[in-house]
């Protein structure tokens, strides 16, 4: 077993009966990362060491070929992501070690949320003639800022961006950042998360600043990186928001993403474990 520490905190790479997976202490869950070698057997080795470590959750989003082998070793499915795979379907696999992290909590609220979105669904229109907002690809100038606005917005955080260093490194390799400028001020941030083998990405770090929120700045964001996205040639955008935060629901139906599923207790983000509905759209 071979463990690749990561710089910017304590989670690390390793490879478990030669699946590669992520140890993400951060937030008490262990991500499988490969398919190729998965079968009942590694499934179950994997499990054993997610528990040696009080690791409370194991995520994997498998395709159609693997699915049944999680199943059979305990994982359910949480949700789908269509078209994750070069336009074949992904499935939100999970298993629950810590039978307390499988407890979804306001269940009736949070349903009441995304039928609310739904009533939203396709409705969002591109303003061109409103010009008060700069919308632009941030670059490493903006990161101390966007390192400020992501501090106000968010008590804890699923990924370290609070780090300088990550914002730059992913910056320059797999994430695209966008930001809205007022008064030479960022006052909201959007980033889409690229898989480029598999030709999606994940609209993720979405921050509004408090004094600005309300205005639409998010969804225009979320537009001008779509339209990027799209000249790239990706498939499939999807999105983890908090299944409690009405405003995020809102802006991703509006823009015709649709509900698929809902990841319980996924990741530790606003100081507490929080369940994360699963929204998806198709740009090809």
């Amino acid at each position: 077993m071979r463990a690749d520490r990561c710089d910017l905190n304590n989670d690390y790479y390793t490879k478990i009966d030669r699946t590669k997976a992520f140890v993400d202490l951060t937030n008490k869950r262990l991500k499988i990362l490969d398919l190729n070698a998965i079968s009942l057997q590694s499934l179950k080795r994997i499990i054993h060491f997610s528990s040696k470590l009080h690791l409370g959750k194991i995520i994997c989003n498998s395709n159609k070929e693997s699915l049944e082998s999680f199943v059979s070793a305990g994982f359910a499915i949480e949700g789908r992501i269509n078209g994750y795979f070069k336009g074949e379907d992904a499935f939100c696999m999970s298993y629950y070690i810590n039978s307390d992290r499988n407890i979804c909590s306001n269940f009736t609220q949070k349903d009441l949320l995304v039928k609310q979105c739904l009533s939203l669904q396709n409705s969002y229109v591109y303003n061109k003639n409103n010009q008060v907002y700069q919308i632009r690809t941030a670059t490493e100038n903006d990161i101390p800022e966007m390192i400020k606005l992501f501090s106000t917005v968010f008590l804890t955080y699923p990924t370290p961006i609070y780090n300088q260093n990550y914002l730059k490194e992913t910056m320059n390799n797999k994430i695209l950042y966008k930001v809205a400028v007022y008064d030479e001020k960022i006052v909201s941030i959007a980033s889409a998360d690229m898989d480029m083998e598999n030709l999606n990405a994940e609209i993720t770090d979405c921050a509004t600043s408090p004094a600005y929120r309300g205005k639409g700045i998010l969804a225009n964001v979320i537009y001008s990186l779509e339209c990027d996205l799209k000249a790239k040639g990706f498939l499939t955008l999807y999105s983890l928001c908090r299944a409690i935060n009405p405003s995020i629901n809102f802006v991703l139906s509006k823009h015709n993403y649709k509900f698929t599923g809902r990841m319980v207790n996924n990741c530790n983000i606003c100081g507490t474990f929080e369940d994360m509905n699963i929204w998806v759209k198709n740009i090809n």
